[in-house]
Formats: structure tokens, sequence, C-alpha cells
């Protein structure tokens, strides 16, 4: 194989759709680490690259090229590349890289026996922008990652243990990985059992609003489903063993009450006086709100802090087959891999969800549907589904006094985020959230 020329990866960089620097002034750009993966029929280079901002934090991108006499191409356009570096992981190879190695896993667990066709096909998905995503033989799915972190992948993580350490099974299951080991070291691609008949759960939620003008007992039994499988995700967590550190339950402490309830106040402040200039309605509501969250501070602690998925919403579940399936387990994207590997109250999750079906409403009211009243219901048949999975569960509080006021609690954070977001990012969605505020500092 004749060697890539390194110093062609920084403009092909550049040029991928899923770079996410091109609108910042560039430093500089070089190659951290590379691989000349020759396998079979196809012949490629996969290379670290970092790039330097003229303002800003390094980022370090992952890319595949190969030479073709029109330039430098992507390798996952070819097929057998694709397969290739999907066959580094499933035979659990290793390859030595400029300053580490890369190496393949395959875990071993009855449902990782993925039964392939032969050819195996390779399908492209498009939907996705950060990351490149392919199906194989419609059984397999592989991400690719783009913009490597360093540390521990929480997604990476997550699911080996889910797959190997517990007997749930309502995800996608990780079926193998790519690591990059050395100074470099990342989580370069991961595997997954595909579902090809699956409905993501905000489209699956979006449908059944628009159609039933009140909800039906079907829906409501689903949403009781829902919560129930989430009490199962979070008792698989707490079922992590002492020697399990990255896993094993934690006592809830009175300094981590205060600390979430001081993080919350502040983040009050903040979020109130940004959203406060468009928005007057949200002026003198500060100390209302502000209740919720000091009362966190005066729970007298009981349960324990678990792993949990960490960025829970309604997009973050699959429906297929009549069953509720969770997956992405990366966490919020803004937060760094320590922070999001951090154990926490499990009514995080819990309140997550809960927004996620007030958006799910203001959306179809935004489409020109009016609101009916259907928040509750569904919140409330979420909440007897997830409490009757749960119910004696070491990692909850104690008493219902508590468990609901840090459910109240993690409801108004995820609100100040959703404001903060929308601020930034849908100005015209900034209502959804802002009336809710509005509606909690209401309550009674």
């Amino acid at each position: 194989m004749t060697p890539l020329d390194l110093t062609k990866l920084p403009d092909f960089l550049k040029a991928q759709r899923w770079f996410a620097g091109k609108a910042w002034p560039i430093k500089s750009v070089s190659v951290a680490d590379h691989v000349n993966m020759e396998l079979g029929s196809c012949t490629f280079t996969l290379a670290i690259v970092e790039v330097v901002y003229e303002l800003g934090h390094p980022e370090r991108y992952q890319l595949q090229a190969r030479q073709t006499p029109e330039g430098l191409v992507s390798a996952l356009e070819d097929d057998a590349c694709v397969r290739a570096l999907f066959g580094l992981a499933r035979e659990g190879r290793e390859l030595p890289s400029g300053s580490g190695r890369v190496v393949g896993e395959w875990i071993s667990s009855t449902d990782s026996g993925v039964a392939l066709p032969d050819p195996l096909t390779v399908r492209r998905l498009n939907v996705e922008q950060s990351n490149t995503s392919l199906v194989l033989g419609e059984r397999v799915i592989i991400k690719v990652i783009r913009k490597l972190e360093a540390g521990v992948n929480p997604e990476y993580e997550v699911g080996r243990f889910l797959a190997t350490k517990t007997s749930f099974r309502a995800t996608p299951q990780l079926l193998g990985a790519l690591n990059l080991e050395g100074p470099a070291g990342a989580t370069l691609a991961l595997a997954h059992r595909f579902v090809p008949d699956a409905v993501d759960g905000w489209k699956y939620t979006l449908d059944r609003l628009r159609q039933e003008k009140a909800l039906g007992e079907g829906f409501l039994a689903d949403m009781r489903e829902l919560g129930a499988r989430l009490g199962d995700l979070h008792k698989a967590f707490a079922s992590a063993g002492p020697d399990d550190l990255a896993f094993s339950p934690e006592p809830l402490l009175l300094e981590d009450l205060q600390r979430w309830s001081a993080s919350i106040v502040g983040e009050l402040g903040v979020t109130l006086a940004d959203a406060g200039r468009l928005h007057a309605d949200l002026e003198g509501r500060r100390d209302g709100l502000i209740t919720y969250a000091k009362k966190l501070a005066q729970v007298a602690p009981s349960g324990q802090k678990i792993r949990i998925h960490g960025d829970l919403h309604l997009g973050q579940v699959l429906r297929s087959e009549n069953q509720w399936l969770f997956f992405d387990f990366e966490g919020e994207p803004s937060r760094t891999f320590t922070a999001r590997r951090e154990k926490y109250s499990a009514l995080r999750d819990v309140a997550g969800m809960i927004r996620s079906f007030d958006y799910a409403e203001a959306t179809v009211a935004l489409e020109g549907g009016q609101p009916r009243g259907r928040v509750g219901p569904t919140r409330d048949a979420f909440l007897e589904g997830y409490r009757s999975a749960t119910r004696g569960a070491p990692f909850l509080p104690d008493n219902d006094e508590a468990f609901d006021v840090m459910l109240r609690a993690f409801e108004l954070e995820k609100l100040l985020y959703e404001v903060r977001y929308e601020l930034a990012n849908r100005p015209d969605w900034v209502r959804i959230p802002v009336e809710a505020l509005l509606r909690m500092e209401d309550a009674p």
C-alpha cells in the first residue's frame, strides 16, 4: 500500500459535512494518530486529526480516507471498506497505529451471535449529520463517531454494562466496538442490533396526540408501560456490585441535595434574567419558583445515586413490536464525558421524560391544534408505571413527600435548561418552557 500523504488530510477534513468547526477561524490542523489499513480488497488510512482554533478548545475528529485518481475520498463510501472495518470489531482484531493501537471488540453474549447475510449488504443513513451511521445486513447498525472526546465514552460504557452485566434487554443491544488505545485514545465506532421497524417515541406520541382528541386507555397503557420500562432500566443500573465502581450505587448525601439545589438556584437567576427580557410575564416569578429548588436542600437524604440515562426524552426511546426500547446513552452532548458519567438521582430521568410530554402537546398546539389537558393524565400514567416497577427500590427516596419534592426540583432544572436551549437555538419555541414555568409557579 502506498502511504497516504497525511498533509492532505486537513483540507479533506474541512470538506466533510460532519466537520463542526467550519464557521470558526482555524489556527492549525495536525494528525494526532493514524493507522494504514490493509484489509482484504480495501486499503485506506484511519486518522485522528486535531483542530486548533483561534479561540476555544481544540477538537479531535476521526476520518477514513482513501486515495483515488480523482483525489482523496471517504473510505466509508466503499462497501468493501465498511465490511472490512466491521470485520475488525467482529473478529476482535488489533492493529498498531502511530502511537497506540486500534482494538476491535465483539461482545460474547447470546444475542451478539447475529446471523448476517452473505454478501453483507451496506446501507447508509443520511439522517445524522454529526456522525456516520451504516446498516449492515439489516441486522446491525454501526455508528462511526466523528468528533472524539477524551475519556471513557458513556454510550460504549453503558451499552457494554447492560449487555454483559444485566438481563435488561429493552434496548438495541450493543454488539461490539472499535476503540483506539494510546495517547489519542477514544471510542471510534459502536455496533448495535438494528431494529428495522421502530418508530421513535417522539413521532409515536405526536401521531397519537394528533389523532386522539381525548386520550384513550390504549395510549395511557403505553405510557404506563414506558414508565415501567424506565423503572426496569434504573433497577438494572442499580444492580451493579460494589466492585464495579463506575456503576455501583452510592448513598445519597445531604451535600448532594444541597449542591444540586444551589445549582438550580444559580441557573434560575441567570435564566430568568435572560428570558425575562423577552417574556415580561416572568417578572416577579423568581421567588415563587426558587421555593422548589430550596425545598430540595431541605429533604432528609434517603435513597442512592446511580448511573442514569442522563438525556432522556421521547426522542431517546423507540416503539417496536408494541414494546419500548431505550437507546442513545451518550448523555447531554454539551457536557464532558466525566460529567456525563456522574451518578445522580434516578428522578432526573423521570423529570426529563415528563417534560417531553409537555413538549409533545405544545408542538401539536403550534401546528394549529388546541391543547386538551392531556399532559396531566399522560404524566400520571407514566408515573404510575414507574412507581409500580420500582416500589421499594433502594435507589429512590423512602417516602412520597421526598419523591415529589425532588421530582419537582428536577423538573424545574430541566425547564431552565429548555429555556436556555430555546433562546439560543429556537426562539419561536421558548414560549413552551416559559408557559410551563408560569404554570409551575401558579401551582399550589
